[in-house]
């Protein structure tokens, strides 16, 4: 046993006894095809799904004394559209030798069409900050203050009188911040191709993934903008203005200030596998007393392309639904070996 205080209630999640679920309605359609003597496989699909009663976190007021200060609601009206592709082609097929490649992508579109309404009966117009659901915009769209920023004397280092933030009132904006774009990847392609060698007994397989159409939170940068007042020195000639500007649109020397310069392109390329598997002939097999023997070797993770600036467009310390790296290490490069036995 012991003295020590257990609570019997844990305040970390509000209930809401009037939930309900999501309802859907969705149209698909699609088609299948084999193509150039069935060399050539292609599937595919379009939808367009409307959501009601979406649940959606709903900011209260901090004097409720909870310690969160939101609670599930079935606010949101959401529509999804988008295409799904899938090619599969056999490009040489020998006796020795053998090619195909797989490509699959898809292209999503989203848009918030209601969140209910508040309290007192007035419709949400938006539920959120920085990434927010705003009627009119995608799910969890990324707002922020807009800035320029310009070199007047051409010293090479960016000052807070040479950065402009956005204030309330700039026309195009939604109580003074601007829409730059979907949290979440609009466009997602998967690369794989398989070759076959030694009579079919050695098949390698290269599978590439790419990622675009949306921003990636880089709030480790962010992080030290907004916590180092005097980021803007010297010592600075040697970054481009371009990042310069944001550190100084971030820091408290402006005000407002905004982080949105940290909000970058997410678009990537990953060499995501390499595999060789290789089929041991019958008289090893039999030595162990298998029907047939397999040997796998695979690495993966092994490169990224792509222009954002933090440690990767994967890494993410974030739970909820919206990615962001601070301080979080890349997905880890892998080796493997396996043997696959069949008795």
């Amino acid at each position: 046993t012991t003295s020590a205080d257990t609570p019997g209630l844990l305040g970390n999640a509000l209930g809401n006894p009037a939930l309900k679920p999501e309802r859907s309605a969705e149209f698909e359609g699609g088609f299948e095809s084999s193509i150039f003597s069935n060399h050539v496989h292609v599937d595919f699909t379009y939808y367009n799904k409307k959501t009601s009663d979406a649940l959606i976190s709903q900011p209260i007021a901090a004097s409720s004394g909870a310690s969160t200060l939101s609670v599930l609601k079935n606010l949101g009206s959401v529509s999804n559209s988008g295409l799904e592709l899938t090619v599969n082609a056999t490009l040489l097929d020998r006796r020795w030798f053998g090619w195909d490649v797989t490509v699959g992508g898809s292209h999503n579109s989203n848009k918030v069409l209601s969140l209910g309404v508040n309290a007192t009966g007035t419709p949400n117009p938006s539920i959120g900050t920085t990434s927010r659901d705003t009627v009119g915009y995608p799910v969890n769209a990324i707002f922020g203050r807009a800035y320029t920023y310009k070199d007047a004397n051409g010293d090479g280092i960016i000052t807070p009188n040479e950065v402009v933030v956005d204030t309330n009132g700039t026309p195009g904006t939604i109580n003074g911040l601007r829409y730059f774009g979907y949290s979440l990847p609009r466009d997602i392609v998967s690369i794989t191709n398989g070759v076959d060698l030694l009579g079919r007994k050695l098949r390698i397989t290269v599978l590439t993934d790419y990622k675009g159409g949306f921003s990636l939170n880089n709030a480790s940068g962010s992080f030290y903008a907004t916590n180092f007042p005097t980021w803007y020195s010297e010592n600075l000639k040697s970054t481009p203005l371009w990042d310069q500007a944001r550190n100084v649109a971030a820091s408290s020397a402006k005000n407002p200030s905004t982080t949105i310069g940290y909000f970058e392109n997410g678009q990537f390329w990953k060499l995501r596998e390499v595999s060789a598997a290789l089929t041991l002939p019958n008289v090893l097999a039999q030595k162990i007393h298998a029907h047939d023997a397999q040997l796998v070797f695979s690495a993966r993770n092994l490169h990224t392309w792509t222009k954002y600036t933090g440690v990767d467009p994967e890494s993410n310390y974030s739970v909820g639904d919206v990615q962001s790296d601070f301080s979080t290490t890349a997905p880890r490069t892998y080796f493997t070996l396996r043997a696959n036995l069949h008795y």
